[in-house]
C-alpha cells in the first residue's frame, strides 16, 4: 500500500513528489496507530474485562467463605462462583470422610445423582495428591493412572461429561475434589478450559481448601461438644437443649420422655472389668438408637442412664418401644460365646406431656421418679408415670434398716447352705466362719460402710459353697492332689457362683466369691485378673482365706503357727496378696485387734 500511495502522489500531485516519502511515512504511522487503538479496544473488551470480572468474583467469594464455618454454605458459594464465572453447569464436589474416601457431598443441582464415591486408592485421587494444579481429563486419559482405572469408573466420568478436576489441597492434604463438566456455549462459540480458566480455578483452590478444612474442624468440634464420647449419643447438656426445642414444637401434640437406668451396673463392672462395662454401654446405646431410629432423639443421660425423646408419641406407643428395647438389652449377651454370670437389665420410667406433666421440669422429674419407683420395686421393669404412683421416699436411716432386714431375711438360707457343706466337709463350715471374721475385721479397719461389711460377711460364708459338688475322696484326700483332682478342686469357684446366682438379691456377693483365688500378680484363677482389677472384697477374702487355711488343721496337713502364717503373708505381698492389705492385717494381729482362731472356742462374735 505504501508503494502504491507513493506512486499515486508522484503522478497525481507532482508538486508534492519531492515529499512523497515523508507523506507516505506519516500516513502509514497514523494508520498503524489507528489499527493498534482499535485492536487494543477489541482485546480489552474480549479478555481484560473478563479477567477483571474474575478477579472481582474471586474477591467476593473470598470474603463470603471467610465469614462462614458451615460446610454447605462454603460448597454452595464455590459452586456459584464457578458456574457464574466459567459458565459451567455440572459441578460435583467430593469431600473426604474419616475413612479416607471421597463421597459426592454437594452438586450444582439437587436433582444430580450423587450416589458415588472415590476411595483413597482411586488412581485419580493418587494423581491429585501428587500434583498441585487442575487436571484436564483430556490430558489424564493419556496417563498410566487413567488406564489403571476400572471400566465402570471411566464410564461414570464419561456419563457425567467431566472435563476438568480441581483438587482442594491444604499443603499436601487433599481435603476435597471438584469435578467440573464442560463449559457451555457463549454465543456461537464453544469454549474449552483455557490457561486463564485454570489460573482462576487454582486461585479458587487455595481459598476453598482452607475454608473446607476449617469448616470440617469446626463441625467436628461442634459434634464432639454435643455427643457422648463413648456411645456417640447426645450428651446430657445437649439432651436438655434438644428436649427444650421439641417441647416448644410439640405444645399442640405430645412429647414423651423415656429414661433407661441400667440395673446393677456397678456389679457388672466388678465382675467383668471396666472395659467390658464400656462395651456393654456402647451395645445398649446401639440398641436404643437403632430402635428409636429417626422417630426421636437418644442421649446418654448420665453414667449408666439413657434417655429417648419421642416427639408426637403417645404413652402406649412409647411403652411398646420401651418393652422392645428392654427385651433386646436383656437378651444381648445370651448369644455370646462367653459365659456371663450377670445379665444386664434396665429399669425404665416413662412420662409424657400433656398427659402427666405440665412443664419441662415436671416431665424430667416425673420420668426420674418412675425409674426410682421401679428400682425400689425389684428393678427390671417399666413404669408409666401417673398421679399417685410414687409413695414417700425412705430416709437414709430407713434404707439402712431395709438393707439390714434384707440380709437378715436371707441369713437362714445362707446358714442352711453352709450347714449342707458341713455334712460333707466339716472343715469348710468352720473355715467359712473364720474367714468371715477376719474379712469383716479388715473391712472395718479400712473404713468401709456397714452395708459393705455385711455383703463381705455373706460372701465369706458362701465362698466355698461350691465344694458341695466335689467328690469326698478329693475333699478329704490325705496326700497330694493329682493334676486332674486339682482341676476339679479349682472348679468349686464357678460352682459357688452358680449356686449363689439362684439366691434372690444375693448376686452382690458374686465378685468377692469369684475372685477370692485370684492373685495380685495375675497368676490366679479362674479369670487370671491382676492388681486393682480384682475387686477389693475378693482381695480381702484372699488374705483372710489363706491365713485361716495355714493356721487350721486339715487331714492332709497339720496346723501351722501364727508366726509362720504371718511370714508367708509377708512373702506373698505384691505377688499373691494385695501389698496394702497384708501389713494392715499383720498389724491388727500384732495389736490384738484380730485374735487368730486356732480353736473354735476362740471365735469372736
Amino acid at each position: 500500500l505504501a508503494q502504491s500511495l507513493d506512486a499515486l502522489i508522484r503522478v497525481e500531485i507532482p508538486v508534492l513528489a519531492s515529499s512523497s516519502v515523508m507523506i507516505v511515512a506519516v500516513m502509514t504511522m497514523l494508520a498503524t496507530m489507528l489499527i493498534y487503538f482499535i485492536t487494543r479496544r477489541f482485546f480489552d473488551q474480549l479478555f481484560v474485562k473478563e479477567e477483571i470480572s474474575q478477579t472481582e468474583r474471586l474477591g467476593e467469594y473470598t470474603t463470603q467463605v471467610s465469614r462462614s464455618l458451615r460446610l454447605n454454605e462454603i460448597l454452595g458459594a464455590l459452586v456459584d462462583v464457578i458456574r457464574d464465572t466459567l459458565n459451567v453447569k455440572k459441578i460435583y464436589i467430593c469431600i473426604r470422610e474419616s475413612d479416607g474416601s471421597y463421597p459426592a457431598t454437594y452438586s450444582s443441582s439437587p436433582l444430580d445423582d450423587r450416589n458415588f464415591s472415590m476411595d483413597q486408592g482411586h488412581p485419580m485421587v493418587a494423581w491429585l495428591r501428587s500434583h498441585d494444579t487442575c487436571l484436564l481429563l483430556r490430558d489424564f486419559r493419556r496417563t498410566v493412572e487413567y488406564k489403571s482405572m476400572w471400566e465402570d469408573e471411566k464410564h461414570r466420568l464419561d456419563t457425567m461429561k467431566i472435563e476438568c478436576v480441581l483438587p482442594l489441597k491444604d499443603n499436601n492434604d487433599l481435603v476435597g475434589i471438584v469435578l467440573l463438566g464442560r463449559k457451555e456455549k457463549k454465543g456461537k462459540f464453544q469454549w474449552g478450559y483455557t490457561v486463564e480458566d485454570i489460573s482462576f480455578l487454582n486461585s479458587l483452590e487455595s481459598v476453598s481448601s482452607i475454608a473446607v478444612k476449617n469448616s470440617r474442624l469446626y463441625e467436628k468440634a461442634y459434634l464432639e461438644a454435643r455427643t457422648d464420647e463413648l456411645t456417640g449419643l447426645l450428651n446430657r447438656k445437649y439432651f436438655y437443649e434438644v428436649l427444650e426445642e421439641n417441647y416448644e414444637k410439640c405444645r399442640k401434640t405430645s412429647l414423651t420422655l423415656v429414661i433407661f437406668n441400667v440395673d446393677d451396673f456397678k456389679l457388672y463392672n466388678q465382675l467383668y472389668g471396666n472395659n467390658e462395662g464400656d462395651k456393654a454401654l456402647v451395645h445398649i446405646a446401639q440398641i436404643i438408637k437403632g430402635t428409636v431410629g429417626s422417630n426421636g432423639y437418644c442421649a446418654r443421660y448420665s453414667g449408666k442412664e439413657f434417655a429417648a425423646i419421642l416427639p408426637d408419641y403417645d404413652i402406649y406407643s412409647a411403652q411398646n418401644l420401651a418393652e422392645n428395647i428392654s427385651r433386646q438389652i436383656q437378651n444381648m449377651n445370651r448369644n455370646s460365646s462367653d459365659t456371663y454370670l450377670k445379665t444386664l437389665t434396665v429399669s425404665c420410667g416413662i412420662c409424657a406431656v400433656p398427659y402427666a406433666a405440665s412443664s419441662l421440669n415436671e416431665l424430667v422429674s416425673n420420668a426420674d421418679r418412675a425409674v426410682y419407683h421401679v428400682k425400689r420395686s425389684g428393678k427390671n421393669g417399666i413404669l408409666v408415670y401417673s398421679d399417685g404412683i410414687i409413695g414417700r421416699r425412705d430416709t437414709d436411716e430407713g434404707l439402712a434398716k431395709k438393707h439390714k432386714s434384707m440380709y437378715s431375711e436371707y441369713a437362714p438360707t445362707i446358714y442352711a447352705l453352709t450347714a449342707a457343706i458341713d455334712a460333707k466337709d466339716h472343715y469348710t463350715f468352720q473355715h467359712s466362719k473364720n474367714v468371715a471374721y477376719y474379712a469383716e475385721a479388715i473391712a472395718r479397719a479400712i473404713g468401709t460402710s456397714d452395708e459393705y461389711r455385711e455383703i463381705l460377711k455373706e460372701a465369706a460364708l458362701l465362698h466355698d459353697i461350691g465344694k458341695i459338688g466335689i467328690p469326698e475322696n478329693i475333699l478329704n484326700k490325705e496326700g497330694k492332689l493329682t493334676d486332674e483332682e486339682y482341676d476339679a478342686m479349682k472348679r468349686h469357684v464357678e460352682s459357688s457362683v452358680e449356686i449363689i446366682r439362684h439366691l434372690p438379691n444375693m448376686d452382690y456377693v458374686i465378685p468377692a466369691v469369684l475372685g477370692h483365688h485370684e492373685r495380685f500378680d495375675g497368676k490366679g484363677y479362674p479369670r487370671r485378673i491382676a492388681g486393682k482389677d480384682i475387686p477389693l472384697a475378693a482381695r480381702i477374702l484372699c488374705v483372710a482365706d489363706s491365713f485361716d487355711a495355714m493356721v487350721s488343721k486339715r487331714c492332709y496337713k497339720p496346723s501351722m503357727s501364727v508366726e509362720f502364717a504371718v511370714g508367708e503373708l509377708e512373702k506373698g505381698a505384691g505377688s499373691q496378696f494385695d501389698p496394702e492389705l497384708v501389713p494392715l492385717f499383720i498389724e491388727m494381729i500384732g495389736s490384738g485387734a484380730v485374735v487368730p482362731v486356732i480353736d473354735e472356742g476362740l471365735m469372736k462374735e
